[in-house]
């Protein structure tokens, strides 16, 4: 495989640290299926080490050397491990580099995580070879790590997995139209119902920095002098219209079509107007009764969700 190096010229000074990187990832070689097995149960008698350890220490007991050498070539196992594997997440970050604003050394730092956490939960006894298990653990942490740096607001890691394919398939489809695609055609396009194309279209909006400077009739001037402040703090409104605006897109995304059409209906919630128990017992055809017990098992679940 390919590690992107750049060839040796004797003298010559690495342009940044990635070229320092890209050389590195040439000194360790790929790992075969029975060297993955045997680094894994190196890997995996050394964590028994560990532990074996632990409870000699608890009993004050002395560890004896031959615990010792098993936790340190445990350790080496791992370390091997990962360092056999870097490349792959060098071609995964590659890959969505082209549709993130994050440099190609961020991406790479955040799969190396997904690549330590499938190095640490492979287990040899099912057979399978790890670079398709770590492939996985590996585009999570760069969609999570997406999520969580690309934007000043964050978005869910979910609405930020469908923003990228709606952004991919409106790209290619204007391309192919000629003209901006519609929502069913996106919904299409990234087989996404088209409630959560909507979602995913609702969460692209760009932030602007209040010091940005701005010319008006009067001369230069800061964004922020030109925003209508209200008596309220402006800082307690954006957090409580963020926080509401979480409570909604966890509620939408976690609970059962029936359970956040209640709660929609009970709590005015995305244009309703609040309803009673009989109203919406009515329109489902159910009892007030039944309605608040979906009411309350569906707040119980939220909230669950929310301080997990």
């Amino acid at each position: 495989m390919s590690t992107g190096a750049r060839p040796d010229r004797s003298g010559e000074v690495p342009e940044d640290l990635l070229d320092l990187y890209f050389r590195d990832l040439g000194t360790t070689a790929l790992l075969s299926a029975d060297e993955e097995v045997e680094l894994a149960k190196r890997m995996e008698a050394g964590r028994a080490a560990e532990a074996e350890i632990a409870a000699l220490h608890a009993r004050g007991e002395k560890p004896g050397a031959d615990l010792r050498r098993a936790v340190r070539e445990g350790q080496a196992a791992f370390d091997h491990f990962v360092r056999a594997n870097l490349r792959l997440v060098v071609n995964e970050a590659a890959k969505v580099s082209r549709r993130s604003s994050l440099g190609l050394d961020e991406l790479i730092q955040e799969g190396n995580l997904g690549l330590i956490r499938a190095v640490e939960k492979f287990d040899w006894r099912r057979g399978f070879k790890f670079s398709t298990y770590a492939t996985w653990w590996i585009r999570q942490a760069l969609q999570r790590g997406m999520a969580g740096k690309e934007r000043t607001i964050r978005l869910p890691a979910g609405v930020h997995a469908n923003l990228l394919k709606v952004r991919a398939a409106e790209r290619r489809l204007g391309a192919e139209l000629g003209r901006p695609p519609c929502l069913d055609e996106l919904a299409n396009a990234t087989r996404l119902d088209e409630q959560h194309v909507r979602q995913a279209l609702s969460a692209d909006f760009a932030v602007s920095s209040l010091d940005k400077p701005v010319n008006t009739d009067e001369g230069a001037a800061e964004l922020g002098a030109l925003v209508a402040r209200a008596s309220d703090s402006p800082v307690d409104e954006v957090v409580e219209r963020l926080f509401v605006e979480g409570v909604v897109a966890a509620a939408r995304d976690r609970l059962p079509e029936r359970s956040w059409y209640v709660l929609q209906r009970r709590h005015g919630l995305n244009g309703h107007e609040p309803a009673t128990l009989a109203a919406v017992g009515a329109e489902l055809g159910l009892s007030r009764e039944a309605v608040r017990k979906i009411e309350q098992r569906a707040l119980a679940e939220l909230q669950q969700a929310l301080a997990a």
